[in-house]
């Protein structure tokens, strides 16, 4: 009987077909999609939140919007640089000293976005909009199975969409049928508490890591939001647990033990951020006998972004924006 409702309910259920769908917003899934798109394929983006990114997205805290979700470092990669300016038109700077071009001061943080990643995602999300891809935010894929005609069909709440190819990343929540199922293996959390501080003198530092404890690292993002010159900063902080989510004002007093913020400086707000995501479980993808193709971007470190380059180039076109 379940079964049978199960089948009654699914077939309500609007069914469209793509050459490719893509799981998520991330950097990798963005610049993926745009790939297939201008390789000639028909692309969906399926992205269970409202806002795109992933874990490089921006949000509103602290009442400032478009800051960093977490702590990030790039790296020194130049020819991930290279491209991330010439096809995504990114203005590269030094993490160090953010008033510096990188090859100014090629400081030991490496380089790093002018305005963080809503930089990167908001010029990546102006080239999708350009094409005839389709992104559906707030749609969350929730299964997927293989049809008997050998196609991937991915359902979600209201509909199931069709494709003979499926890009996934290590950090997604799909699961497949009960007859072949892949679950997640759990979800894991990371914890960021915000400061927005007064300091009438100018920021110190923009990424440290171990400075207190309870810190796992912490990034100055004043500059990356507009904020510089203002006599306030903000401070993002990725703790250990949840227990460190009400140590703000424990952690202004060692920026300043630490000589990291004036000695004046003290709080204008706080705010909290915990972000989700889930391990998907690729081994038991390897079982499957299919046709279909499902990939898995490798998606662990941004630098990662550089296995792909080489194809990615092949097709798509430098950043023409003025």
């Amino acid at each position: 009987m379940r079964a049978i409702f199960l089948l009654f309910s699914i077939s309500f259920l609007v069914a469209v077909e793509y050459d490719c769908i893509i799981i998520g917003t991330s950097p990798f899934s963005l610049f993926e999609a745009l790939y297939q798109y201008h390789s000639g394929k028909t692309v969906l983006i399926l992205e269970e939140s409202e806002d795109c990114g992933g874990a490089w997205k921006s949000i509103n805290i602290c009442g400032i919007p478009n800051a960093d979700l977490g702590c990030h470092q790039v790296g020194k990669d130049k020819s991930l640089k290279t491209f991330l300016e010439e096809y995504a038109g990114c203005q590269i700077i030094s993490l160090d000293t953010p008033e510096l071009s990188f090859e100014e001061n090629q400081g030991p943080n490496g380089w790093y976005f002018s305005q963080g990643c809503h930089e990167l995602i908001d010029h990546l999300l102006e080239l999708i909009r350009e094409t005839a891809i389709e992104l559906h935010n707030g749609e969350k894929a929730e299964t997927f199975f293989i049809d008997p005609s050998n196609h991937i069909a991915v359902q979600t709440k209201n509909h199931i969409y069709y494709s003979k190819k499926l890009i996934l990343t290590p950090m997604c929540s799909l699961s497949g049928n009960p007859t072949n199922s892949a679950p997640v293996y759990g979800k894991s959390h990371y914890y960021h508490l915000y400061l927005l501080i007064y300091d009438p003198t100018p920021f110190r530092f923009t990424y440290r890591s171990g400075v207190a404890q309870g810190m796992s690292r912490m990034m100055n993002l004043t500059y990356f939001v507009g904020l510089s010159g203002t006599n306030e900063q903000l401070i993002a902080i990725q703790v250990h647990s949840d227990q460190y989510l009400d140590n703000a004002q424990q952690f202004l007093d060692s920026l300043k033990s630490h000589g990291l913020v004036d000695e004046s400086a003290h709080l204008l707000d706080v705010d909290a951020y915990v972000y989700e995501s889930a391990t998907f479980n690729q081994k038991l993808l390897h079982s499957w006998t299919t046709d279909a193709t499902i990939e898995i971007l490798q998606t662990g470190h941004i630098q990662n972004l550089s296995r792909y380059i080489p194809r990615w180039k092949e097709i798509l076109k430098p950043w023409s924006k003025d």
